[in-house]
């Protein structure tokens, strides 16, 4: 998350993204260009994350729902990156990203269930915690570790959760565009 804002904050500043869009490259291009980069990194991120995890893992034997795990991760790591994307597009000040990040890290992380296990947590919490993508990462991962047979309903609920996962990494996608082209036309 850090990576992506720092990288986003310098792009948006004012003089580069001014001789930017001097540039023959249209908006959209650009967009996508940092899109396609934001995705390679994450993509880079996750590989090296998920390596180290399987190197370790791999003394402790893998899990039979070693797959399941990874696509809910990457499917996550999508999400986090959309929303890195989002506060690189926000925010104008280097100092603030670190601050920011961690407010939007580890906030959900406690509500969510990721230090504390979600059975704990009051039915007010988790009803908050569910307009987080967080929420659906932990509650997708549980109900993988708890498979012992697949069958079409126990994947409909693992779907269900990465599917809002998935429509939160668009929905801050798409807002993270929206800003990035409200800024675009207040600086030209």
């Amino acid at each position: 998350m850090l990576g992506i804002s720092a990288i986003m904050l310098v792009f948006n500043n004012k003089d580069l993204s001014r001789r930017n869009f001097c540039s023959p490259v249209s908006a959209g291009r650009m967009n996508l260009q940092f899109i396609l980069a934001n995705f390679a990194f994450t993509i880079s991120c996750w590989v090296i994350m998920v390596g180290v995890g399987t190197l370790m893992g791999i003394r402790n034997g893998l899990s039979r729902n070693f797959a399941y795990f990874l696509l809910n991760s990457i499917v996550f790591t999508l999400c986090v990156s959309s929303i890195s994307f989002l506060i690189g597009n926000l925010l104008k000040n280097r100092n603030a990203i670190s601050a920011v990040c961690n407010v939007v890290t580890l906030g959900p992380c406690f509500i969510s269930g990721v230090f504390v296990p979600q059975e704990f947590l009051s039915d007010n919490v988790l009803k908050i915690a569910s307009f987080t993508p967080t929420y659906w990462y932990v509650k997708a991962n549980i109900q993988i570790a708890s498979l012992t047979n697949l069958n079409i309903s126990n994947f409909r609920q693992i779907a269900y959760c990465l599917l809002i996962e998935f429509g939160f990494a668009l929905a801050f996608f798409a807002v993270s565009l929206a800003v990035g082209k409200k800024k675009r036309m207040s600086n030209t």
